[in-house]
């Protein structure tokens, strides 16, 4: 599927819709060539148009080991404090963006450090694979996106490691 997002300035989600709840939709997302690229959740209420890919990548992606993509068990697409909690207990990184607050595409990636009623706590790493001091805080409504396993992510755990040795 291609799934067209607002605002504006979202990026398009390519991939396969593997499970639907009452706040997120999670997309087992291909990329390039059609090559999975780890689970991309979006926010429902932001999704704007879905159409089918016709494109030879979607039947490439039907020939590779990873088919059909599942949702993991147990997963609440219903919170995104589930979510984040979910996500993060799945992979060693987590990546987020808030596309409504800043009008192009930021990334903050890292590890869960603790997640609240109105919070998440990020403990980040830098593109430099080298860890911030102390967590900084998003606000769970302000997020829009939540992605995880993708080459970058499983590239950068590898170097970063899963969190600050001190």
């Amino acid at each position: 599927m291609r799934i067209k997002r607002s605002p504006r300035n979202a990026d398009q989600v390519d991939g396969i819709v593997v499970a639907v709840g009452s706040k997120w939709a999670l997309i087992a997302h291909t990329g390039d060539g059609g090559f999975f690229e780890g689970l991309v959740a979006i926010r429902v209420k932001d999704v704007v148009k879905v159409k089918k890919d016709s494109s030879f990548e979607e039947r490439f992606a039907r020939a590779q080991p990873e088919w059909p993509p599942t949702a993991p068990a147990e997963l609440d697409l219903d919170t995104t404090a589930g979510l984040l909690r979910g996500m993060s207990a799945i992979s060693p990184l987590l990546a987020i963006e808030q596309e409504r607050r800043f009008h192009s595409r930021m990334t903050w990636i890292g590890v869960v450090d603790q997640v609240t009623r109105r919070w998440l706590w990020l403990r980040e790493v830098r593109p430099d694979a080298t860890w911030r001091k102390r967590p900084l805080g998003y606000k769970l409504r302000r997020i829009t996106k939540v992605f995880i396993s993708d080459r970058y992510l499983t590239a950068l755990a590898a170097i970063a490691g899963t969190g600050p040795t001190h």
